[in-house]
């Protein structure tokens, strides 16, 4: 599978729109491990992995939060039109 086709599937919903949360979830995943590979690598500081986990934990949940307030807006949505949600 390529690198972009891989990318693209995790961000978008099933009807080919990009998901705003999911964008910021990888993005904030993306930067926590970059900031600690910068931790250990070029500052050359000890890998701190209850810290790690901590804003790992965090951040996923942030995500969760998010992902479930979308999907009970648009169950509320769909349930007001009697559809699908477009």
């Amino acid at each position: 599978m390529k690198t972009k086709t891989f990318l693209t599937k995790m961000i978008d919903s099933r009807n080919g729109d990009i998901e705003a949360h999911l964008v910021l979830l990888c993005a904030g995943v993306a930067a926590l491990i970059l900031l600690s590979v910068y931790h250990v690598a070029v500052l050359r500081l000890a890998f701190d992995a209850e810290a790690f986990g901590e804003g790992l934990g965090f951040l996923l949940a942030g995500g969760g939060a998010a992902a479930l307030g979308q999907g009970l807006q648009r169950s509320s949505e769909r349930n007001k039109n009697n559809g699908p949600y477009q």
